[in-house]
């Protein structure tokens, strides 16, 4: 079953540009891995805002996309702040467990 992520960010003062660099490598590394079906960026009408739409083939390609790009993640993490994490399917140990006491993050598990 395929696990869909939406999450917003918020850039920090002066940090934008930084994070439209990252942003964009972030989108460039996903394409390249096999259990990653959609990863796209958008912009909000809140400045300084930004979404992200997340497809995995399972929870296992999430957590193996974030250990991919981990380098770029903490990039990212030093130019902006994580607003909110949905998650819809099935997580595995790895995603529950970070997903576990954290502010902002639902989890929607299948009927």
């Amino acid at each position: 079953m395929s696990l869909t992520v939406l999450c917003e960010f918020r850039t920090q003062t002066g940090g934008e540009t930084e994070f439209l660099r990252v942003a964009r490598a972030l989108a460039s590394a996903a394409a390249t891995e096999p259990g990653t079906l959609r990863y796209q960026w958008f912009t909000t009408q809140k400045p300084g805002h930004y979404s992200i739409i997340e497809e995995y083939a399972d929870a296992d390609a999430a957590e193996t996309h974030n250990n991919h790009v981990e380098p770029l993640l903490r990039e990212l993490f030093a130019v902006a702040e994580l607003v909110s994490v949905s998650f819809f399917g099935e997580l595995n140990k790895y995603l529950r467990d970070w997903a576990s006491g954290r502010e902002g993050v639902a989890v929607n598990m299948p009927l």
